[in-house]
């Protein structure tokens, strides 16, 4: 197949008959859904145009590269947004607050891909501490995963900060100061785990972002993972590649809205409660 969409051969009837019988373009347009739907269910998206592989099996294999920088990304992005955004709140209107919201304005302003090359200018460039491009180790996986978590990281540490300077106003917090409960104690137990909860929603919501963010942040350090493949499957109009990209990205915002969904459950006991008021109605 994919030695006849590259070759320069005449379309002829006969071969443009050839390739619809070939692709199920000579069946209706419900029946060739519901056959693209049965495969997509038993996760075959069928072969590249370009290389004649199964696209499945190609996303398998860069898929581990993908997950690492993702993982090492959501890491970056929760470690430092938690600490950002508490001492913003707990120093607020104080010169450290100044400056974190200072860096955070700039962190959401800022592309990633343009975070990236000023990255690989001074510290691989200028320094040569850090590779370029390419996979040599668990070292290549720090300036992307820099790149892509600073705008979600930024997002997540101005919401905090806003969630916590909000609890401070509730009623349980000033009963708390009231007995005497201070400093750290009173903004890690009684304000920021109660701020915290909301943003559960953002967190599980830049997941994806960071798979998307991983697209451009591949093709720039020239990693291996789906995101070069796909953009490469969307410049050679390679569309089970395509098809594959868009599927995966789907299934992946919605389990994490699903993983959100049963944290609040476990963390929050008045979803619980709600929870259990609702089973007993139907009972």
């Amino acid at each position: 197949m994919s030695y006849i969409l590259q070759s320069n051969l005449p379309a002829t009837p006969e071969l443009i008959n050839e390739l619809k019988a070939e692709f199920g373009l000579d069946k209706s347009l419900l029946t060739q859904y519901a056959l693209w739907l049965k495969d997509a269910i038993r996760l075959d998206f069928g072969t590249s145009y370009m290389t004649g592989r199964s696209v499945s099996e190609d996303f398998l294999h860069f898929l581990p590269t993908t997950l690492m920088l993702v993982c090492c990304g959501f890491v970056l992005s929760f470690a430092c947004s938690l600490l950002l955004g508490i001492l913003s709140a707990y120093y607020h209107n104080r010169l450290l607050d100044f400056v974190i919201r200072i860096f955070c304005f700039v962190g959401v302003s800022m592309p990633n891909f343009w975070l990236a090359f000023l990255l690989v200018l001074f510290f691989s460039v200028y320094l040569g501490w850090l590779p370029a491009v390419g996979m040599e180790g668990g070292k290549s996986f720090i300036l992307p995963s820099v790149s892509i978590a600073l705008m979600s990281m930024c997002i997540n540490a101005r919401l905090i900060r806003a969630n916590m300077l909000e609890v401070q106003k509730e009623r349980y917090v000033v009963y708390a100061k009231m007995r005497n409960i201070r400093g750290v104690r009173l903004h890690i137990v009684h304000i920021f785990y109660n701020a915290f909860l909301p943003i559960l929603t953002a967190m599980g919501m830049h997941i994806g972002e960071l798979i998307g963010g991983a697209i451009v942040i591949e093709c720039v350090f020239a990693l291996p993972g789906i995101g070069l493949y796909s953009i490469q499957g969307i410049a050679n109009h390679d569309y089970p590649v395509i098809e594959c990209f868009i599927v995966v990205m789907c299934v992946c915002f919605v389990v994490c809205n699903a993983i959100v969904d049963i944290l609040y459950s476990v963390l929050d006991p008045r979803v619980r409660a709600t929870m259990q008021k609702q089973k007993g109605k139907i009972l």
